[in-house]
């Protein structure tokens, strides 16, 4: 079967179609993500570079020098001036290869700030990383949280500490494509005079609804 060619897209927009152009326009941050969702052995696999696959294949060393043996591997030198953190950079490649059954593929190049966990949550947000896309079943959006857009992929729950939506627009929270674990908290978080409006005719509703239950206990 014929091996279908493709290029690697570059941080500068180069278009690499064999390995020279590869290095010549290497950038590590691209790499890793092409080495993490496994485009990169495909890549040199299709290209029937099989002698610098076998060097990569044989990486297993994670460390903080990996980013200088995968450059080595592909036949370049990488030195991390950028101060790259590469452990992160692998972690986000492989989230992000997870989220491409949620979203498209152009919404997906404009995530920067992926929460997996609400420890990483937490970090971003004392970071100052905002916006922030939310990757989980469950996440708290804490007291003493705020300036902060915090955006869902896989619809995930949010469980909220704020009270009352004063308080709520007052730190400046944004959440989008969300669920809540109680409705309260839902009621909270909606500001536009539509939902105001749904809600409060859904509490009469249910006020009107708990008096007609008393009045017909009381016959």
């Amino acid at each position: 079967m014929k091996k279908i060619k493709f290029p690697l897209i570059m941080k500068n927009g180069a278009e690499v179609r064999d390995i020279e152009q590869l290095r010549k326009n290497f950038d590590m941050e691209s790499i890793l993500q092409y080495y993490s969702n496994g485009k990169l052995r495909r890549w040199l696999e299709n290209n029937y570079y099989d002698d610098i696959l076998k060097r990569v294949d044989e990486l297993e060393n994670k460390g903080a020098d990996f980013g200088e043996q995968l450059a080595k591997a592909l036949g370049t030198e990488w030195r991390n001036t950028e101060k790259l953190d590469l452990e992160q950079t692998i972690r986000i490649a492989a989230l992000k290869e997870q989220m491409r059954s949620f979203i498209s593929e152009e919404r997906l190049e404009k995530v920067k700030y992926i929460a997996d966990s609400q420890w990483e949550l937490e970090r971003l947000i004392k970071a100052g990383c905002t916006p922030v896309y939310l990757f989980g079943s469950e996440f708290t959006i804490k007291g003493w949280m705020g300036n902060v857009e915090c955006i869902g992929i896989n619809r995930p729950k949010i469980n909220l500490e704020i009270k009352n939506k004063k308080e709520y627009q007052k730190k400046r929270i944004g959440l989008r494509e969300v669920s809540f674990t109680k409705e309260e908290m839902e009621k909270i978080v909606q500001s536009s005079s539509i939902t105001e409006v749904y809600f409060g005719l859904l509490d009469v509703l249910e006020q009107y609804v708990e008096n007609m239950q008393k009045a017909y206990q009381g016959k």
